[in-house]
């Protein structure tokens, strides 16, 4: 993927040019023409958008690119006229086609040595596919940006928030950082410590750059020693434990810049983080670069072990159950929050430890309470025992209200204001926020969020296309339990149809499309829960080998040997997947609630099963919290509102994506977690 096609499918952003000041009707006629090109692959742009996209030089090619950008299925399946010619066939010829087609491909390449690029397939009834099917997704909002801005607003956008990169977002960042200036690089506050390896590695290795201007940069960019040790650890393996003596001394400046107490406490933060620290101290000759005597000595401490950390002291308190052991802990309240589950097991009351910690509420990061929002919240039989049932119990209301404390000092556009959530497109109360569990394989809505089924789709369809220069198996499976309790199972090594679902038949080459389609009304009736699953059995290792893999989800309203088998207007979600892996659990689809829930995450190898779709801690519940302490008032209608909040990009100038800004998690920037 490019980096333009990274910007659409990560940000839903799309640069132009820009132009003329002024418009005139013909311009604008034609950019209302390619409004709706964008809406028949499922896209649009907001009034606002569509005049500036009138005004620039890239009007005539825009709806091509985008058109580029989405993705498209490419080759037909097994059986094109699917999923009427599977459903009727008899299962003995299917058998028999798919074992003809696995001879044409391993059979041959098994018996003779030579490689086979493409398998034989069946001659069967190709009809031509020219009627669409009916519009049932929401088109969704592209924003436009001019190319100036192209590089440096995704880089802030991305860094400025407070959880790590998915894989996408960091292919984005590191196109931009061979694009923007070390002063921008270094102006753009870095919350989450783990994005800043990629842009301290950047200026450190710079061969622009003097080493003046690196220190001040690399100075900016971090808060702390703790912040030099991370990132010197990850430039240090990129150079295979070999820095020049430069980039010794720069570091041992950098460090001697912080004062002697911050230095030593990022020493030994915990016993693990001390003996990597030694490490590092011998691959840049500290001792003999080092000019300040104190910060000399406060080595000679840590490597004779006269420095304790700050853990060690910690858990020596709890352990003893000192009465300044709470006390000590709420010092980094981040540690203390991460420890929970510890210091209740160690005897120390609840009461005790919120009463404590909740003062210090506004210093924690929102995206970890979520996090821990949902694992607490978890459904009673997804724990070992009533006892730790308990204790998540507990847990939970602690974090919902430390999470109240943590909003309510966020600075948004919500406080006092008059709100309508527009989220007709989704169930929030089905859907969660994802933090460190959401998927590598990124995409515009994240993982976790549960898109509402259209009342007049009939089916559900699975779809993946790969191709490459040379043969690679790429497998659909989908999983569902039947209300009676068995397993029902479609995909390349079981069932090609099963009930409510059908497989349009296992290819095993390149160049190739698969489908499952789920019937809605039936599975209504035999299962809850359809989850889907994608294998890469062979040709590569993984997933990013793969010149292209392109996979979705889309609404079916009606079937027929003459109907498009692909309509990019009514899919959910599309992807490219590109993760470092071979097999994922793309989604689920609960029939029961109707809604689609895109996952995302590395599989195992197994089939991806879940009986059930619960979500103990979800968006409408964050919501909820997030309104009270905010003083919103909601209301049932935009035209009430001062604002709209919209899970997708704005289209107007009242409307406030909670997606763009993450949910207004990090909204007070000058808070961090210690």
């Amino acid at each position: 993927m490019n980096f333009d096609q990274l910007l659409f499918s990560e940000l839903r952003l799309a640069a132009i040019s820009n132009g003329k000041n002024t418009t005139d009707d013909n311009a604008i006629t034609k950019a209302m023409t390619v409004n709706e090109e964008l809406i028949n692959i499922g896209y649009t742009l907001s009034p606002a958008d569509i005049v500036r996209l009138s005004k620039s030089p890239d009007l005539n090619s825009f709806a091509a690119r985008i058109r580029e950008y989405a993705g498209d299925v490419k080759a037909k399946p097994m059986y094109p006229d699917f999923p009427s010619q599977v459903m009727a066939m008899d299962d003995a010829v299917f058998r028999f086609h798919q074992l003809v087609h696995y001879m044409s491909t391993y059979g041959v390449e098994f018996f003779t040595g030579q490689r086979v690029f493409k398998g034989w397939l069946p001659e069967v009834t190709d009809t031509q596919k020219s009627e669409p099917d009916t519009a049932l997704v929401e088109a969704k909002v592209i924003s436009l940006i001019g190319k100036g801005e192209k590089y440096i607003l995704p880089y802030k956008r991305i860094l400025s928030k407070t959880e790590r990169m998915n894989d996408k977002e960091s292919m984005i960042v590191l196109g931009c950082i061979a694009h923007l200036t070390p002063e921008e690089l270094a102006g753009v506050n870095i919350t989450f410590k783990q994005n800043m390896l990629y842009v301290f590695n950047a200026i450190f290795t710079s061969e622009e750059l003097e080493s003046k201007a690196k220190l001040e940069l690399l100075f900016t960019l971090c808060q702390h020693t703790g912040d030099v040790w991370k990132c010197m650890d990850y430039a240090l393996t990129r150079t295979g434990y070999h820095f020049r003596t430069s980039q010794k001394r720069l570091i041992v400046k950098l460090l001697e810049k912080y004062p002697l107490t911050d230095f030593k406490a990022n020493l030994i933060l915990s016993n693990k983080k001390g003996e990597r620290t030694l490490l590092m101290l011998k691959y840049i000759d500290f001792n003999e670069y080092c000019r300040s005597k104190p910060f000399k000595n406060a080595v000679a401490d840590f490597r004779s072990g006269k420095l304790r950390s700050w853990e060690s002291r910690a858990k020596f308190l709890a352990e003893s159950g000192h009465e300044q052991t709470l006390e000590y802990y709420s010092q980094r309240p981040g540690m203390m929050l991460r420890s929970l589950t510890y210091l209740l097991r160690r005897g120390f009351r609840a009461d005790d430890i919120y009463d404590t910690l909740y003062p210090h509420s506004a210093e924690l990061k929102a995206q970890t309470l979520v996090r821990l929002a949902s694992f607490f919240s978890r459904p009673a039989d997804l724990w070992e025992n009533d006892e730790k049932y308990n204790e998540a119990l507990v847990l939970s209301i602690m974090i919902t209200y430390l999470l109240a404390g943590r909003l309510s000092a966020n600075k948004t556009p919500l406080r006092g204001k008059k709100v309508y959530v527009d989220a007709k497109d989704f169930d929030l109360s089905l859907s969660e926020i994802r933090v460190t569990n959401k998927s590598s394989e990124g995409g515009y809505i994240r993982s976790g969020l549960a898109y509402k089924i259209p009342d007049n789709a009939k089916a559900i369809r699975f779809f993946i296309y790969w191709n490459d220069t040379t043969r690679v198996d790429v497998d659909l499976h989908a999983s569902a339990f039947s209300t009676d309790g068995q397993q029902i199972q479609v995909g390349w090594n079981s069932n090609f149809r099963s009930g409510a679902l059908v497989f349009s038949g296992d290819i095993t080459h390149s160049d190739a499309a698969e489908y499952v389609d789920i019937d809605l009304e039936k599975a209504r009736q035999t299962v809850s829960t359809v989850c889907t699953n994608i294998n890469l059995f062979s040709g590569y290792p993984t997933f990013s080998e793969i010149d292209e893999c392109f996979v979705g989800v889309m609404a079916v309203d009606k079937t027929g040997t003459n109907i498009k088998l692909y309509d990019p207007k009514n899919c959910f979600f599309t992807h490219y997947l590109t993760g470092k892996y071979k097999t994922i659990n793309y989604g689920f689809i609960d029939i029961k609630n109707r809604v689609i829930v895109f996952d995302g995450f590395e599989g195992n190898g197994d089939y991806y099963e879940m009986p059930e779709h619960s979500c103990g801690f979800s968006v409408e519940n964050y919501l909820d919290i997030l309104f009270r302490v905010q003083r919103v008032i909601k209301v049932d209608s935009p035209e009430k509102a001062d604002v709209t909040l919209v899970m997708g990009k704005p289209s107007g100038d009242k409307e406030i994506s909670l997606i763009d800004n993450n949910f207004f998690m990090e909204a007070l920037d000058e808070k961090a977690e210690k």
